[in-house]
């Protein structure tokens, strides 16, 4: 049997599957528009804008038949709230929120404007870390770009700056790490202290010595969170092409400025990243107490040491 939709035959079965499709959708209350989301989401407004530091509040909920609802929660500050409005809504809106849309997933941040700074904080069941809170609020200025913070570290973006800032951070403060990123003439360069001081690392004089003709595409990371060595450990990754190899005489320029540091346990000194591949060559170089191994490979490590104890003689 046939029915009939605008004119056009359909079987029966399907026009009944449409049909008991859009019925359980009427029954279950799913989407973002049924009658339980549009209450959940006039409680999350009502409760959040109770606070005196919520300047607005955006609330969106994805349906998925497999996974349940799920709310992605915006909230916005005014602009350089005090510590103690600021910690309020920190401390209490994931529990308003949860309270109001049930075992439903939650993500949730707050956005406000610190100094001149753009600030980002994700929040989640736990207890805000008051600490970074106020970390975040001593580093707050308007040349970083923009500022995140949740948990036990705080992220800062300068965007591109006209030349190597004075404050680069280099150090964590009461277990609460960091990380300072900014471009520069055409190269990255990025700072991630979770546990180390990092001040003792002439982390400028690195950078002053990359040649501009390697600048572009180059990439300067200091870190104590490397992602295979785990130990604080400088890269950098500016001498050349792959296609070309290592400018060994560039590269020992660093190992003359950072030879002694106590800070240091691992030095990477390279070429740029390969486009088509991403791989770098260079050498690596541990660290005892400011002194270097022979590099890996060693060949490589030999050449670049020969150069560096000429270049320092």
């Amino acid at each position: 049997m046939m029915g009939l939709v605008g004119g056009k035959g359909l079987p029966r079965r399907m026009i009944l599957m449409g049909v008991g499709a859009l019925t359980l959708l009427a029954m279950s209350g799913c989407g973002s528009l049924s009658p339980g989301n549009i209450q959940a989401r006039r409680r999350i407004k009502q409760s959040l804008k109770s606070f005196p530091a919520v300047k607005s509040v955006n609330a969106e909920v994805e349906s998925n038949f497999e996974i349940g609802d799920s709310w992605t929660v915006l909230i916005v500050l005014n602009d350089d709230p005090g510590r103690g409005e600021t910690l309020a809504v920190l401390k209490d809106a994931y529990r308003l929120v949860k309270e109001a849309v049930g075992r439903s997933y939650v993500r949730l941040s707050a956005s406000w404007k610190q100094n001149g700074a753009s600030v980002s904080w994700s929040l989640s069941e736990n207890e805000p870390n008051e600490a970074a809170l106020d970390y975040l609020r001593d580093l707050a200025k308007p040349s970083m770009k923009s500022m995140d913070g949740g948990g036990r570290h705080i992220s800062v973006n300068r965007g591109e700056v006209k030349k190597f800032p004075d404050d680069v951070i280099m150090m964590p403060r009461s277990g609460v790490g960091v990380d300072d990123s900014f471009d520069l003439g055409g190269m990255t360069v990025k700072v991630n202290a979770d546990t180390t001081d990092f001040s003792s690392v002439p982390l400028r004089e690195v950078v002053d010595a990359i040649d501009s003709k390697y600048r572009k595409e180059a990439r300067v990371e200091l870190t104590d969170d490397h992602h295979v060595y785990e130990k604080p450990t400088l890269d950098v990754s500016a001498f050349g092409t792959v296609l070309d190899g290592l400018d060994v005489a560039a590269a020992a320029k660093v190992l003359n400025i950072v030879a002694g540091n106590q800070a240091l346990q691992s030095l990477y000194v390279s070429t740029v990243s390969d486009q088509s591949s991403g791989g770098t060559e260079g050498v690596r170089f541990q660290m005892d107490a400011g002194t270097f191994d022979a590099g890996y490979p060693p060949e490589e490590g030999a050449k670049v040491r020969a150069a560096a104890r000429e270049s320092a003689s």
